[in-house]
């Protein structure tokens, strides 16, 4: 009588399509989209794979890896959305309104991944491409010709009441009755204008 064959933990089980970094990865992006990172696990992410957690090792070196791959994936989507490309090359300043809203909708769609693109990649040589980007991509838009000392000064400025706004509207924070939307349109205006700086 044959001797049954066991499956080997790691290997594609029979049906199952062959397991890749990339469909790790995908699989981890799907699970944190929907988790956030506080609940994500190794362990869960071998189990959807059917796989024992060990294998994983295979395809990614640790969880510090995922996250850097999470973060690679975030900027490019982010800086894809305010691209140029999406905004009228005829507005001038008139497309401040469109970067600023595509930047919270970006947030808002995605809540557990949008930390990651705040981080600095100023000391990381092959993340600091996909945020330079996105710095440029802003200054563009904002008219600044040169990253002197008055640009960097206005885009922290930026950050901060762009990223100050979307944390206290996804805590709840905003809790009085006058419309949210009006708020926006209102931090919107103001550079515009360029009353705020």
């Amino acid at each position: 009588m044959a001797k049954k064959i066991k499956h080997k933990p790691g290997r594609p089980k029979k049906g199952q399509n062959q397991i890749t970094r990339e469909s790790v990865l995908d699989l981890a992006w799907d699970l944190i989209m929907e988790q956030g990172f506080a609940e994500f696990r190794l362990a869960s992410l071998a189990e959807n794979l059917g796989i024992r957690t060990p294998s994983l090792y295979n395809h990614i070196r640790d969880l510090e890896d995922v996250r850097r791959e999470m973060k690679r994936r975030s900027l490019q989507i982010l800086g894809d959305r305010l691209s140029l490309e999406n905004l009228n090359p005829n507005q001038g300043r008139k497309r401040i309104p469109e970067f600023l809203n595509l930047y919270r909708s970006f947030a808002k769609s995605h809540p557990n991944m949008y930390p990651l693109t705040i981080e600095s990649t100023e000391s990381d040589l092959e993340l600091k491409p996909l945020g330079d980007r996105i710095l440029f991509l802003c200054m563009e838009v904002f008219g600044f010709q040169s990253l002197d000392e008055t640009a960097v000064h206005r885009i922290r400025i930026l950050r901060s009441l762009l990223h100050g706004f979307i944390v206290l509207e996804e805590a709840g924070g905003f809790g009085r009755t006058e419309s949210i939307e009006d708020s926006f349109q209102k931090i919107t205006e103001s550079l515009e204008s360029g009353r705020l700086w």
